[in-house]
């Protein structure tokens, strides 16, 4: 008999997992605090709680400790990033703070709420192992099971390799023959995205479909071919194929290097391939482009008739993520709630505007106090389709005038409708630009949705959206740019709740349609197929198709006329629609930076936003810094904890550490 110890008792009682599971059902198997492993094993409900176990591993964020504030999107300046090593981790990486004795987001050896992967990986093979005991299970259920705590291996696996670059890939299956684990050597990246793609077919014949509607979240054969997808495009990208750049010298012990010196191309048309078929499985199942089918709210209503293609797209593109287990979202999870990610970045709801939220509430101290970098703001398109500083319609001079907006009985402000405030000063660069910009964003002079109200934010200091001292103290939006792609229009908070819960997308489908177009132009250049893939993602986002913006020389400037026409400059489109499609959404634009090789570059600026303190507009649109960041070649692999590299001769350390 195995004693589970206390990692596996904590987990437990956090009852965070599959969508079954109550609180009760983990207390009634935990005996004195001692819990039997084979114990779980005896009925179907008690396994179905040892299958919670192995779904731990998915990065949980609950104490905003999770690796969603990588990158240079979400900001968060408060004494908690600097002083308390468990809060706001992601943002203390990308400002330098992580060694060898101080390891950050550690999915080697576990961090805060980052599970020891490895530690997991044993649970996932000790459910293999065990599942066939249950006796009140069909075959079937037993494989589907069994198919689960495959993939969840695999994905793992991915989630190490993806920072770390080689891993120990383990070979034991029954957790408790451990000694020859302990000091096996790293294997070469290559061998590593080989044993997860296997790893991953050899589950799908086992998995259902599609999850039925009680099992939303467990791991299906959609979320499997999707992520097949998503793993050989990190195998067929720059950081990992052909890397002699950075890691010539980073050899095993027989001197082979661990990254692939040669660029394989063929790899790109692997991915396409991946991609086309999880596209074509996944609409048979009815997954697809989420679209927002129900009436808007009431707020909304006046401008809805008045405006109502805009309207819609809005609606289309704020509750994509939001709208619970929606056709979109092929995987997604609850680990990932609203309990950390929603409230950090929800505004105080001001007096005045009514509805069930309580005014002037700072809950849990942390709302509010997540705002968007600058520069995050700045990548959003114009209404052309097209980056600020490519479209000639837009004087880069004049970017940052105050301006007022028309007012409400001019034609001119038609199209403005539900998407900026009348007659109010705002900052030219907030006119004229994509839809996304103002369904994720709050911004002064534009409308924030949360707290079942429509909040008109103005964002300077005691105004709507901005700081107040006497509310928020130290725990404020530190840019004057607020983030609401991430909260439900009807959430609010209190110091113990949290409104509507919404699951947290860990793969959707305008992932695969991006994917399908990068890999089909890296592996033969731009073509109607790549340009089809990328529109799919664009129309949806109300913007005009590639093909339209960059061949039109009345929007585009001359240096981008023409730009999708070659393989590089597709490239660039491709990246910056994925900037925008997922910004602040899972760390995306971090994780492609690093793939492409960018990161050191991307992430080295400082991070800037507006004078949060400014109590007009003439005093808040200063661009500020607020952030220094630094990011080098030595980064890009998470370092391994000393005491891991103490323990096994075998281990060796990432270059740098």
């Amino acid at each position: 008999m195995k004693i589970l110890n206390n990692r596996y008792l904590s987990g437990l009682l956090l009852c965070i997992g599959l969508v079954g599971p109550s609180c009760s059902d983990y207390l009634d198997i935990v005996p004195d605090n001692v819990l039997q492993y084979d114990d779980l094993f005896v009925s179907r409900k008690q396994a179905q709680n040892a299958l919670t176990m192995a779904y731990m591993g998915i990065p949980y964020d609950q104490s905003n400790s999770g690796p969603w504030t990588l990158g240079d999107e979400w900001v968060v300046d408060n004494p908690q990033v600097t002083t308390t090593r468990g809060f706001w981790q992601g943002v203390s990486i990308m400002m330098g703070n992580q060694s060898t004795v101080s390891t950050l987001l550690s999915y080697w050896t576990g961090s805060g709420f980052i599970a020891n992967m490895y530690s997991v990986i044993r649970d996932c093979d000790m459910f293999v192992q065990k599942v066939d005991l249950i006796p009140d299970m069909t075959a079937e259920e037993k494989a589907d099971w069994k198919g689960q705590a495959q993939f969840l291996r695999a994905y793992y696996l991915f989630l190490l390799v993806q920072h770390y670059g080689p891993i120990i890939i383990p070979k034991t299956v029954d957790p408790s023959e451990l000694n020859e684990d302990l000091f096996l050597s790293r294997s070469k990246v290559e061998d590593c995205f080989d044993y997860i793609v296997n790893l991953m077919n050899e589950a799908i014949p086992q998995l259902k479909p599609k999850a039925g509607i009680n099992d939303l979240g467990q791991v299906d054969q959609a979320t499997a071919r999707a992520m097949i997808a998503r793993v050989l495009l990190y195998r067929a990208s720059p950081f990992y194929n052909g890397n002699s750049e950075y890691y010539s010298n980073f050899v095993n012990e027989n001197g082979e290097p661990y990254f692939e010196q040669a660029e394989d191309r063929e790899k790109w048309k692997a991915t396409a391939d991946a991609a086309n078929e999880a596209l074509a499985f996944c609409g048979q199942y009815g997954f697809g482009l989420y679209h927002f089918n129900n009436r808007p709210y009431d707020y909304d209503s006046a401008d809805y008739r008045l405006n109502r293609d805009k309207i819609q797209t809005v609606y289309d593109l704020r509750m994509r993520i939001t709208d619970r287990w929606n056709e979109e979202i092929i995987w997604g999870t609850t680990r990932i709630t609203q309990t950390s990610m929603s409230r950090l970045a929800a505004i105080i709801k001001p007096e005045g505007y009514g509805g069930p939220a309580p005014d002037n509430q700072n809950a849990g101290s942390q709302q509010g106090m997540g705002g968007a970098s600058y520069q995050a703001m700045e990548r959003y398109y114009t209404e052309h389709g097209l980056p600020l500083d490519e479209d000639r319609t837009v004087n880069r001079n004049m970017l940052h005038r105050v301006v007022t907006t028309p007012d409400e009985t001019s034609p001119e402000f038609t199209p403005y409708r539900g998407l900026m405030q009348p007659g109010v000063n705002t900052i030219n660069m907030y006119l004229g630009r994509e839809p996304r910009f103002y369904a994720d964003l709050g911004i002064t002079g534009g409308y924030y949705r949360s707290h079942q109200v429509r909040i008109r934010t103005m964002m300077y200091q005691n105004t709507d959206g901005g700081f107040n001292q006497a509310v928020q103290g130290q725990y404020y939006n530190p840019t004057g740019i607020a983030i609401q792609k991430v909260v439900h229009p009807e959430a609010y908070f209190t110091d113990v709740t949290t409104m509507v819960i919404a699951p947290y997308p860990l793969i959707r489908v305008a992932d695969l349609y991006l994917m399908k177009a990068e890999a089909l132009n890296e592996y033969a250049g731009p073509s109607q197929e790549v340009y089809d893939a990328v529109n799919m993602v664009r129309r949806r986002a109300g913007i005009p198709d590639v093909e339209v913006a960059y061949s039109n020389p009345e929007w585009v400037t001359d240096e981008a006329l023409d730009k999708h026409l070659t393989k590089e400059g597709m490239r660039e489109i491709i990246l910056r629609e994925r900037a925008n499609e997922f910004a602040f959404e899972g760390a995306h634009r971090f994780y492609d930076m690093q793939r492409w090789k960018r990161s050191t570059v991307e992430f080295s600026r400082p991070i800037y936003g507006w004078n949060y303190l400014g109590v007009n507009a003439n005093s808040f649109f200063t661009q500020t810094i607020i952030q220094n960041r630094q990011w080098s070649i030595t980064d890009c692999l998470w370092p391994i904890d000393k005491k891991e590299i103490d323990k096994n001769a075998n281990l060796v350390q990432n270059p740098g550490q």
